[in-house]
């Protein structure tokens, strides 16, 4: 038997073994920590100059918008705060760009294409020559003043893709701009200058002239309507072969025509459409006002008491509300994805 003095049990020699490696170890964590704990700290503050750096470049850059980034023409306002189209947003489309859709030759329909009469003075006849070769006209291309009187605009409506090219380029307009210039003639117009005499007179041209001069707000806000699929509502309404027309007919009432009768379509379109058209009606230099409470109870008769507004809506209120509101959640919306997108 060996002496407890001159050797170890294999318990004590295990036991001695393991305290030996455990020393080992921990040593060998201390010297990695000690040698890498430089390294590790000097990654880490690079780390962190590249952020604060990053978000100094992000902050400089964001802070210097540039302003013609945010002036963009407003979307085509909708009825009674409906979200912007599109503004899509509603405005959106599920078709390709004009210039993949058709034949290089289509050009936008002008107003009294055809030839016009002579039964003006010469004022007047002066004055439609500016106005039609003037860059209201062409530059905003209107929608009211083509209902009446382009032989254009009904070629166009033949064909659903040149009606909408004829609508996308009446919608891309800046309606705030060509408003004040539409106004501006339509005031001109019933001078003496101009066409006051013939206006007087009931010349046919000369009201067809002035009507779609002062209903082009209306009409711009109507015709720039799009359906859930993104095709504008005026266009689906004028090549509607089912309904013959009827469809298109409540168009024409702010021009000061009466709605013809027949059954429409009671869809969505009609009914934002009779919703802008009532927001318009209840002021009196508008044709609206003498055309849409009739046209809103035809309606009604076939598409419920709870439609449409019978009565005008308040116009002063619903037309500062809708126009303030486009673009000031246009910008936001521009805002926030060119900070956060």
């Amino acid at each position: 038997m060996l002496s407890h003095h001159g050797a170890c049990t294999p318990e004590l020699a295990s036991q001695n073994a393991h305290e030996k490696q455990s020393s080992q170890r921990r040593d060998h964590r201390s010297l990695y920590f000690r040698a890498s704990t430089p390294a590790r700290s000097a990654l880490l503050w690079l780390a962190v100059l590249s952020i604060v750096a990053s978000l100094f470049t992000a902050a400089d850059a964001h802070g210097h918008l540039r302003e013609d980034s945010l002036d963009t023409p407003s979307p085509p306002p909708v009825p009674l705060l409906m979200p912007p189209v599109r503004d899509g947003d509603p405005s959106k489309t599920t078709t390709a760009p004009p210039s993949k859709r058709s034949d290089a030759g289509f050009s936008v329909p002008k107003p009294f294409d055809s030839s016009l009469s002579n039964n003006f003075t010469d004022n007047c006849a002066n004055f439609f020559s500016r106005m039609l070769t003037g860059d209201t006209i062409n530059t905003c291309h209107p929608f009211s003043m083509l209902l009446q009187t382009s032989t254009g605009l009904f070629d166009a409506s033949k064909s659903f893709v040149r009606i909408t090219q004829t609508l996308e380029a009446t919608c891309a307009a800046n309606m705030t701009q060509c408003l004040g210039g539409m106004n501006a003639l339509a005031r001109e117009l019933k001078t003496n200058a101009a066409c006051g005499v013939d206006y007087n007179n009931n010349n046919a041209q000369a009201v067809q002239a002035y009507n779609a001069l002062i209903a082009y707000e209306p009409l711009y806000r109507a015709s720039c309507l799009r359906d859930d699929d993104g095709n504008f509502c005026y266009a689906n309404a004028v090549t509607n072969t089912t309904t013959q027309g009827t469809d298109a007919n409540p168009y024409y009432m702010p021009l000061g025509m009466k709605l013809v009768s027949g059954r429409p379509t009671c869809n969505t379109c009609l009914q934002n459409t009779m919703a802008i058209f009532s927001t318009f009606a209840g002021n009196a230099s508008q044709p609206l006002s003498q055309t849409y409470p009739a046209g809103a109870q035809q309606v009604i008769v076939y598409c419920g008491q709870n439609f449409v507004n019978v009565t005008a809506a308040p116009l002063k209120a619903a037309a500062s509300t809708t126009i303030a509101f486009t673009p000031t959640i246009t910008l936001f919306i521009m805002v926030f994805f060119y900070l956060f997108g």
